[in-house]
């Protein structure tokens, strides 16, 4: 089994080899137009010309695809739209790659001498195309299945559970103090946001319905932080949803970047001594019923 930072390398690497081909397909598009319209060329125009087109539409396509990758890679609930946009691009590339293997065969086959070795050549050039072109679909497809499910340890995550908690201090836009260090006896949810990240937008009502059962609490604390957000565009969000837990803003990633390196949500449950009992990355329900679990695990524990 991969790890989840390995799988991502994989799909990087696949991703990069299709971006690397596009741009080929770009270049080679500019150079046999600018080729075809050259005065020496006025006889020979039609080939380059099909040859442009060619390049164009390969580019074109590799390009478009990426949209299709971004979807399967980073949503795991699909729309039949996504399932569309995600399909036709990878039945296209195997299409072609599927042509591409049996021109090749049939010119191993049937063909002779130069028209043999021609033939070959171009079946050869197709097939490293599209499996450039198919190769980041299927790494986005298989890294579910050989990569570990692991939500706890995302590329980016700085800490562990089971270690302390990064101590910080801030105010939240009630100007309320929130100091982790005096908070110590107390069972502190924290999470990372955005106003502007939909996994993130899709997981605050679930921590609302945690903020509604546990707020009466006195051992319970909970904080909802804005990365690179203003106290302004929080009160502004928070009016619009109407959501009552606590807010702050981080504005230049000081707490944020204490821990983690990249992406949001990020949800941690800290114990009472200051030791993170569980964290997670992304949107997710199976981790939202675990956390409700583990909290009132936390909060029946004597001081």
């Amino acid at each position: 089994m991969m790890t989840p930072q390995e799988a991502y390398k994989l799909f990087v690497y696949a991703d990069h080899a299709m971006i690397l081909v596009g741009l080929t397909a770009l270049s080679t598009s500019i150079g046999l137009g600018i080729y075809a319209i050259l005065p020496g060329t006025k006889g020979r125009r039609r080939r380059p010309l099909l040859m442009t087109l060619v390049s164009f539409l390969i580019f074109a396509m590799f390009w478009g695809t990426q949209a299709s990758v971004l979807i399967a890679f980073f949503n795991p609930q699909w729309t039949p739209l996504q399932i569309v946009l995600f399909a036709l691009p990878v039945v296209v590339m195997l299409a072609g790659l599927t042509t591409s293997i049996a021109y090749a065969v049939h010119a191993v086959l049937k063909r002779t001498g130069k028209q043999r070795r021609q033939t070959v050549s171009k079946s050869l050039l197709g097939v490293v195309v599209f499996t450039a072109g198919v190769a980041p679909h299927t790494a986005a497809m298989l890294i579910p299945v050989i990569s570990a499910e692991d939500h706890t340890n995302r590329p980016g995550t700085l800490t562990h559970i089971g270690e302390p908690a990064p101590d910080f201090e801030l105010s939240s836009i009630e100007a309320a103090p929130f100091q982790t260090v005096d908070l110590r006896g107390k069972v502190i949810v924290l999470n990372f946001f955005a106003t502007w990240c939909g996994p993130c937008r899709m997981e605050l009502p679930h921590l609302q319905t945690i903020w509604d059962e546990f707020q009466s609490n006195g051992d319970f604390q909970m904080l909802v932080i804005g990365r690179e957000e203003s106290d302004d565009s929080l009160k502004a969000f928070r009016q619009e949803h109407g959501y009552t837990f606590p807010m702050a803003s981080d504005s230049n990633k000081t707490i944020y970047s204490k821990f983690a390196s990249q992406s949001i949500p990020r949800t941690y449950l800290i114990s009472r001594q200051g030791t993170i009992v569980y964290q997670w990355t992304g949107n997710y329900e199976e981790e939202i019923s675990k956390l409700r679990k583990l909290l009132r695990k936390e909060l029946a524990k004597k001081k």
